[in-house]
């Protein structure tokens, strides 16, 4: 499945700027890459599920996350709206559904990066 979202991914022409799977990798990539946009799996394999790891990212990192995951339950999902993400791909999701959601993620962390750079200018 992995494959299937980074070859749709590369085809909305983003970069891909890592994959992980585990949450100790998926931390260190947000820390070292700072990705505009996180797209995790819920069942997220390592010390933090993905839902946990999505919260230590957010807290680290100004990326939007966007959830993929093949659950309807509904406590996953009170849990990962918790996070307060772009979006939530539901598995199997088709390329205009992903299309959608990376263009909306890309938005918000533009507007982010505006509200940020106009606000409080650290560096000059």
């Amino acid at each position: 499945m992995a494959m299937t979202i980074a070859t749709a991914v590369r085809r909305l022409h983003c970069e891909i700027v890592g994959s992980a799977a585990t949450s100790e990798r998926a931390l260190e990539l947000a820390v070292s890459c700072h990705p505009d946009v996180v797209m995790m799996d819920l069942h997220l394999k390592g010390a933090l599920d993905g839902v946990e790891t999505a919260r230590e990212i957010v807290a680290l990192t100004n990326a939007k996350i966007v959830f993929v995951t093949g659950t309807n339950n509904p406590a996953d999902h009170v849990r990962m709206a918790s996070v307060r993400p772009v979006g939530i791909l539901l598995k199997p999701f088709r390329r205009t559904d992903l299309a959608s959601v990376l263009k909306a993620a890309a938005q918000h962390a533009r507007l982010d990066a505006a509200s940020v750079s106009h606000v409080s200018p650290l560096e000059a």
